[in-house]
This record gives C-alpha cells, sequence and structure tokens, in this order.
C-alpha cells in the first residue's frame, strides 16, 4: 500500500505492508484523509525552501545545524524517528558541502576502474584486490575512482564485495562536480556484500569514493570486487531503491470503508462507511487499522468528504463543550483557521452571537459568510466590536483556536471576556498570562484537550473501555458522532471549509506548495485515495513487501527475521548479531509499526517488511526468527514459530501465565523434531559469570548466593508493569532465576517468596520482594528485587558467592573479584550481560557446532520459577494438581 511520510526532503509516498489486524481493532480502506496544513507543514518548511542552498561552506554547515536542531524539537514526538535522522544530518548531509581532495599519489585497478590515493596511507593491489589503508582523519578522502559515465535517464548501480579488516570506512558517489554525495553507506569490520544504488539527479557523470566514517583512526579496508551496471530509474512503476523511503508518519483524520474487525469488536461489519481518527493510526494511507472506540460510523447525509474531517472536527466541539456556552450569549473566537472555522459555526448552530478574529482578513470574511455575526484582523478593533456587541460587559466566553507562541493572545482574551466569564484554550498558545484582568475579572480559564474525554487514556483508546454513557455523556468517540450528526443535518457547512482536494500520488507535490507559503494558505486539504487509480496491484496492499534496492542475501550466514522493531532488538539484538556477519543475516522485519519498522528496515536495507508474523513463517529462505515484541505476545509468537519449522530465540520471559506455559510447553513436545528454542536468559553468559563458573566447578560444598537487584522505580501504568509485560518478577527477574540455574547446575526443590504490603503508597509487590530458592544439590540462592532504592549512587545488580571458604562479588557485571585475597578475576570497563556470547552460542547451535545453550527442560523450570513465585507473592495458593 501507499502511505505518506515526511522527512528532511519533504513529504513522499512510501510503499507499506497492509496494517495487521490484532484484537480491538478495526482495518479501513480509506477514501478520503485530511491535511493538517498547520502542523504537518510547518516541519518542513526550513527543508523545502532550501536553507542551505547558498552561502559559504561554514554557513552552510550552520544551516544544516539548525536544521538538526529541528529534529532535536521532534524527538519529544518522535524520538525513535529523530535519532536516526539527526545521525544522518550530522553524518552525511554535514560531510557533503565540502569538496573532494584533489592531492592524489598512487593510482591503481580494480575491475577495469581507475582509483586514485587522496590521503590513504597506502592504497595497493594485493593478490586481486585492492587494499586501503586510511588516514586517521574524521571524515577524509581516501581514495577516488575516475569519473563514471552516468547514461541519459538511468541510475548507475554499484555491487560492491569487500572485507573491513579493522576500523570503519564510508563508500559512496559523488556527483558531477565532486561537490557533494548523492549517497554512501558505512562498513564496519567483516565481510560486506552491497549494491549502491543512488540517483544521480542531473549528474552526467558519478565519481566512487572510500572514505572515513567518523572513527577517528585508521581503518584498514579491502575491496574485492566492483562491478557497474545502469537501469531506468523505476521498474514495474516502483523505485529501483526504496531505501530513502523514511520519515514520519502524518495525518489523523480519515474516511473509508471498513475492511475488516478484530477480536472483540462487534458493532461494526464489512464495508460500513467509517470515520477514524488518531495520531500515528488515522494515517494518510490506502489502508489503516485503528482501535475501535476511534473510529465511529457515517451518517447518512455525512458524505465521505466531510467525514474525513471529523476528528478535527471533533477538537472545535470538545472546545465548544469546554465553553458549556448558553443560547443568546456572545461569544468570541480569536483565530479563525480550520478548527476557529468549525468553532464559529458549532456556536452559532447552538444559538449563540459569534465575533471573531483572525490575521488574515479572507478567513474573516469567510466566517462571516458561513453565519458569523462579526469579526475583524486587528487586535484593537476586536475590543471595540467586543464592547458594541455586548452594550461594554464583554464577551460571555472567548475560545482561543490560535497557534502561537506569544502571551497576548490569551491576555488578549482576558482583557475582552466579561467579569466571572471564561477563556477556554484549544489552541497551542504561549501562557504568560497577566494578573490584572484574570484576578479583577475572577476568569475561568479552562484548557480543552483534543477530541474531548477518553483521549490519552490507554484504556480507553488502546483497550476499547468506554465509559458509562450515565456517567460521561460526550466521550471523543461520542463527539465524533455528534459532529457528523450536525454536518448531516446541515446545521454546519463543512464542505465549504475545503479548498482542495488532491491525490494521493499527487500528495508530494502539494505539501511542496504549502510548505511554500505563498498566496492565500487553504484551510481545509484532502488526500483522496481512489480505488481507479491505484498504482499498485491489489496483490502490493498484502502484508509483506520487498524493499527495492535491499541488499544481496549472501551464502552461508543464517537468515532470521527480526519480529518486533522495539529499541532492544533494533538496538541491542541486532547490533550484537551484526558482529558475527559469518553466522547472522538479517532478511526481514516484523512489526506492526510501519514507521519505526519500515524505517528500520530499510537504513538496514533490509529484503522483507511485514506486518504479521505469518508471513515470514511462510517463507522458506527465512531460517529462524528473533521474537522482540511485548511479552504477552510471546507464548503465542513462539508455538507459530516451532509450528512453522522455525528455530526460535525469543526475548524473556517465554509466558506470562500458566496455561501460556502450558500451551508453549505441549507444542513442543507434541513435535517429533522440534526446532531449536532459546530464551534470553542473558546473564549466564556474561564473561564475569563464566570467569565465575571456572571457579567454582571443582567446589565440594553446596553454594550461597545473594543477589542484589536494584532496578528503579518504574510507574505503574509503564507497560511492563501492565498485562502486556506481566511485571518486573515475571518480566526481568526470570533473568536471576536462570543464572542460579546455571551456577548449581542442579533442579530447584523448593521456592519461597515475600513482597512489601505498599498499601496505598504507588508501589508493586512484585517489583519489591525477596525470594529464596532451594536446589537439589543443597545449595541456596536469595534475591533481593527492589523499586525503592536510588538510580544514582549505588549500582544496579550485585552478586555474592560463598563457598569452599571462599567468597566472590560481581560488580554490575564490570567485575569478578574474590574476595579473601581481592584479587580481580575479571574485569570489562563497560558492562557485559552476555548477549553475543548468547547469540553467537544460538547461532552455533543451529549451525550444528554446539548444543542448545539452554536445554528445554531449564527453560520450562526458570519460567515456572518465576510464576510460582508470582502467586507466593500476591498469595495466591493452589493444589500441586492445578500446578
Amino acid at each position: 500500500m501507499r502511505q505518506i511520510l515526511c522527512n528532511s526532503s519533504g513529504a513522499i509516498v512510501a510503499r507499506m505492508p497492509r496494517p495487521a489486524l490484532a484484537p480491538g481493532m478495526v482495518l479501513i480502506r480509506v477514501h478520503y484523509s485530511l491535511v493538517s496544513v498547520g502542523t504537518e507543514i510547518a516541519s518542513l518548511r526550513p527543508a523545502v525552501t532550501d536553507v542551505c542552498s547558498s552561502g559559504t561552506p561554514i554557513e552552510k554547515a550552520a544551516a544544516k545545524a539548525s536544521l538538526a536542531g529541528r529534529y532535536l524539537g521532534l524527538a519529544a514526538r518522535h524520538p525513535d524517528k529523530a535519532v536516526r535522522r539527526i545521525c544522518r544530518i550530522v553524518t552525511e548531509n554535514t560531510s557533503r558541502l565540502f569538496p573532494a581532495k584533489s592531492d592524489q599519489k598512487v593510482v591503481c585497478s580494480l575491475d577495469n576502474m581507475q582509483w586514485s590515493q587522496c590521503h590513504a596511507e597506502k592504497m595497493e593491489s594485493v593478490g586481486g584486490e585492492l587494499q586501503i589503508i586510511t588516514d586517521d582523519s574524521e571524515y577524509g578522502y581516501q581514495v577516488m575512482s575516475d569519473e563514471i559515465a552516468v547514461p541519459n535517464g538511468c541510475v548507475p548501480i554499484f555491487h560492491i564485495k569487500g572485507r573491513v579488516v579493522e576500523g570503519m570506512v564510508s563508500i559512496g558517489v559523488l556527483d558531477e562536480k565532486k561537490e557533494k554525495w548523492l549517497g554512501a553507506r558505512t562498513y564496519d569490520g567483516g565481510v560486506f556484500e552491497d549494491r549502491l544504488i543512488f540517483d544521480p539527479s542531473s549528474s552526467n557523470y558519478v565519481t566512487m569514493v572510500v572514505a572515513n566514517a567518523g572513527a577517528n583512526r585508521s581503518s584498514t579496508v579491502l575491496l574485492e570486487s566492483i562491478e557497474v551496471s545502469h537501469s531506468a530509474p523505476t521498474v514495474n512503476g516502483r523505485a529501483l531503491s526504496e531505501l530513502g523511503d523514511q520519515g514520519w508518519n502524518v495525518g489523523y483524520s480519515a474516511a473509508g470503508e471498513v475492511i475488516t474487525v478484530g477480536e472483540g469488536v462487534m458493532d461494526f461489519k464489512v464495508g460500513d462507511k467509517v470515520t477514524c481518527g488518531g495520531a500515528g493510526l488515522a494515517n494518510h494511507a490506502d489502508y489503516v487499522s485503528v482501535p475501535r472506540n476511534l473510529v465511529c460510523k457515517i451518517p447518512e447525509g455525512c458524505s465521505m468528504k466531510e467525514a474525513a474531517m471529523t476528528t478535527v472536527g471533533t477538537i472545535a466541539l470538545q472546545g465548544v463543550r469546554r465553553a458549556a456556552p448558553q443560547l443568546g450569549e456572545r461569544i468570541c473566537v480569536i483565530g479563525l483557521g480550520l478548527i476557529g472555522q468549525m468553532t464559529a459555526q458549532l456556536l452559532r448552530a447552538a444559538g449563540c452571537r459569534v465575533v471573531g478574529l483572525d490575521l488574515d482578513p479572507g478567513r474573516v470574511t469567510r466566517a462571516k459568510e458561513l453565519g458569523m455575526q462579526a469579526g475583524c484582523q486587528e487586535p484593537d478593533h476586536l475590543k471595540k466590536l467586543v464592547n458594541d456587541l455586548t452594550e461594554g460587559r464583554g464577551a460571555d466566553r472567548t475560545i482561543i483556536t490560535a497557534a502561537t507562541k506569544s502571551d497576548a493572545v490569551v491576555n488578549l482574551a482576558m482583557e475582552v471576556t466579561r467579569v466571572k466569564g471564561t477563556v477556554i484554550i484549544v489552541g497551542d498558545v504561549g501562557l504568560g498570562v497577566q494578573r490584572q484582568h484574570f484576578y479583577r475579572k475572577e476568569i475561568d480559564l479552562l484548557m480543552s484537550t483534543s477530541y474531548g474525554p477518553g483521549r490519552y487514556d490507554r484504556q480507553y483508546e488502546a483497550e476499547g473501555q468506554d465509559y458509562p454513557f450515565s456517567y460521561v455523556r460526550w466521550t471523543l468517540n461520542r463527539n465524533m458522532q455528534a459532529f457528523m450528526e450536525l454536518i448531516s443535518l446541515q446545521r454546519i457547512n463543512i464542505e465549504a471549509l475545503i479548498d482542495k482536494v488532491t491525490h494521493v500520488d499527487s500528495a508530494p507535490a502539494t505539501y511542496t506548495e504549502l510548505a511554500k507559503g505563498e498566496g492565500t494558505q487553504p484551510l481545509a486539504v484532502l488526500i483522496h485515495y481512489p480505488e481507479d487509480g491505484l498504482r499498485y496491484r491489489e496483490e502490493e496492499a498484502s502484508p509483506k513487501i520487498t524493499i527495492g534496492g535491499h541488499r544481496p542475501t549472501p551464502n552461508g550466514p543464517l537468515r532470521y527475521a527480526l519480529v518486533g522493531a522495539g529499541a532492544f532488538g533494533t538496538c541491542m539484538l541486532v547490533p550484537q548479531m551484526s558482529k558475527r556477519k559469518d553466522r547472522f543475516f538479517l532478511k526481514a522485519v516484523v512489526s506492526r509499526d510501519a514507521i519505526r519498522g519500515g524505517n528500520f528496515a530499510r537504513a538496514n536495507q533490509v529484503e522483507i517488511f511485514a506486518s504479521e508474523l505469518d508471513e515470514v513463517l511462510a517463507d522458506s529462505s527465512i531460517d529462524f526468527v528473533v521474537i522482540s515484541t511485548r511479552h504477552s505476545e510471546h507464548a503465542n509468537q513462539v508455538i507459530a514459530s516451532i509450528k512453522a519449522g522455525k528455530h526460535v530465540f525469543v526475548e524473556k520471559p517465554l509466558a506470562l501465565s500458566w496455561d501460556e506455559l502450558d500451551r508453549v510447553n505441549q507444542a513442543y513436545v507434541g513435535l517429533k523434531e522440534p526446532p531449536l528454542v532459546m530464551v534470553g536468559f542473558n546473564r549466564r553468559f556474561a564473561p564475569a559469570i563464566n570467569a565465575l563458573r571456572v571457579e567454582t566447578s571443582q567446589r565440594r560444598s553446596p553454594l550461597i548466593i545473594n543477589y542484589r537487584l536494584n532496578g528503579g522505580y518504574i510507574p505503574l501504568d509503564h507497560w511492563i508493569q501492565t498485562a502486556q509485560g506481566g511485571g518486573r518478577n515475571i518480566g526481568e527477574a526470570c533473568h536471576m532465576y536462570d543464572l542460579f540455574r546455571s551456577l548449581t547446575a542442579a533442579p530447584v526443590v523448593a521456592v519461597n517468596a515475600a513482597a512489601i504490603s505498599p498499601g496505598t503508597l504507588p508501589y508493586l509487590p512484585n517489583d519489591n520482594f525477596c525470594a529464596t530458592l532451594t536446589y537439589d544439590d543443597g545449595s541456596v540462592a536469595n534475591l533481593v528485587y527492589t523499586a525503592l532504592g536510588p538510580k544514582q549512587g549505588l549500582g544496579k545488580e550485585r552478586i555474592e558467592v560463598f563457598c569452599d571458604g571462599e567468597a566472590y562479588l560481581v560488580d554490575d557485571f564490570k567485575s569478578l573479584v574474590r574476595s579473601s585475597d581481592n584479587k580481580v578475576l575479571w574485569h570489562s570497563e563497560v558492562v557485559d550481560k552476555g548477549h553475543f556470547e548468547e547469540l553467537t552460542r544460538f547461532g552455533d547451535a543451529i549451525a550444528g557446532l554446539c548444543d542448545v545453550p539452554i536445554p528445554w527442560g531449564e527453560i520450562i523450570e526458570t519460567t515456572a520459577v518465576s510464576l510460582l513465585i508470582e502467586d507466593q507473592i500476591f498469595g495466591r495458593i493452589y493444589s500441586d494438581e492445578e500446578y
């Protein structure tokens, strides 16, 4: 499907997998979506107006730094998106501002390409390969090829093979003038094979460059071969390379028809015409998957185009509800953009007389044509108008729908509002309220939050728990319904606010035009997704796509799919596996988050991006899956994966309940030749623990183990504390139980646990408890797990092990010390909890080089221990038969 994204270059149409359908969700084929001309376009203006197109290199670099600042500003709303974009701006865009160095030295040949030495310490042909030893500059150009001709209308493709022996380098392509990068890729240690496909723009010639990549030290790279070919920029209507189609999603108000509904949704059926809302949900895309409480049926008499504006209309309606206007009241509206226009109409429909202010005289005129009694564009004129229309008393209520950082707007509202009146803030304005009018008039200042009650409430929005009608008459969903009913009854004229309707394929040009800000800005712009005009075939609306320009799949390494593109999977597991390029190759990413997953997949040149797990389980080219989703999904995903014959690495925990554990175990033992399953109990593989295991391998006595974990406080509404996470005992303390099992090398025979009684304080028993485990060899292990301690001043994890008259201390997985002589048996400057070792051993086990790192029986036992301790913490007592 097509989805509109925004990035530093403007708006693009990216190809995405169709959204997955989850319980409580509604899958919608979008017909129209509304562009928020204010919020969506504002962040594009610096990029589209090309602030870096002129000036000295230093001035241009400063402009790029300003653009990076723009992304830092967005980071609060889009942290996962902003980080990668900032890195790209700083390391790529700024470096392309400076011309290539020309003091070339040695000339060598590789595959009929001539290469010249720039700042490399050494360049020579060795056994048919080109060896390059770089200098220690940060981003200096090291070697350059001769110019490569680009046939008219073609895109060059560079198929490169090589090996980074030491350090890190960038290999990229310069434009014809050698003034900027057309694109570049970075390679660190190990073998690489890649295809560089970058748009040459207007260049008739391009040049390949090997440069340093910020390592600030010398690097060594061997180029084995470089094959150059050319192709048309598109194949069957698709771009040759889609790797650059990254950005953040936009849109939050849409309308279309129901394709299917998820489990638990009972009041929608296929074919229903609906409107939907929600940032990050009701996106500009052919298909969207939206929670039930953010979806509403379109009544008769309300067109699909009008319904697409419902989310914004609901913001206006909630502002009016907060104002609680009475028949005949005089109400002032400051800001006559789209929300202000709707607000004025809603007030008029409620029997109020409305006076408005906007700096754009055209918007004032438009509002008056649609029923507003009076309006102006000057604040002083507004004061006079309000004074005349209210017999000198002031407006009963003032609704602010403007957007400005200035405090002048809110203070103007105070000035024009009557004694004991009300000011309602809907727009994003400065809140430096002056005391004079606020105090003397005893004005009520109210904030209106988005669409109404239920907004930002996870239980309402994501979990579908409605508020009782008798107690909360107007929820956000009922507000949506009421707004469309006003349209159908012709009490408000919303179609008159629609200034432009553009085809989805023309959306980037429309965004560029809007970002220029020339002429009269439209109020409402709709994007249309006509079925007859779909550029992609119907099968392209599938849950899986192949990304154009992806890395070739090498022979040898195990091909895996990352399931879940959250922080732990993308920032911990994948980087650790990337250190073993000889063993692992990331071939697919599965994520319901099209932006986070899509950006990650494209940035890493992944071949397959899917929104549903079944798509990769049915792919015979995938050897195993790495599951890094929310804990509540692990059990079902493991069962589906092993039944499909895929090896599984699943981040802990394996299961959140006895039922889940039983179903996973039954699925595993029921297979004649089950695939390998590994749970991410990484601490047993930490170097400190490996060294400790060696020290105690010849012990005569049982072990006494004291493990203190100072976990730090996590709010009660954090996902890890909810049904998705299962709490910190099951979700994290399982690490400790596995470590105990590994050190004792004996099965557990008794478990006892006790937790705090927090009373009314905001703490949970299952992240503040003590557990004692007794093992078959006589060993005893104690765990103190607490969230009551400080996040600074005390390390997170400390392990003391006693046996045979000796004691050993592991401090935060950075050191192992033998207490009797204070000898440091192992030390590291950085924390090493064994992630690389566990993944390496699991890969070797799949390859048949060693046994499975953790036997299945131990995985089941550790999970069962965590569940039993959870029962004891919360006082749940079962009979032996029930266990």
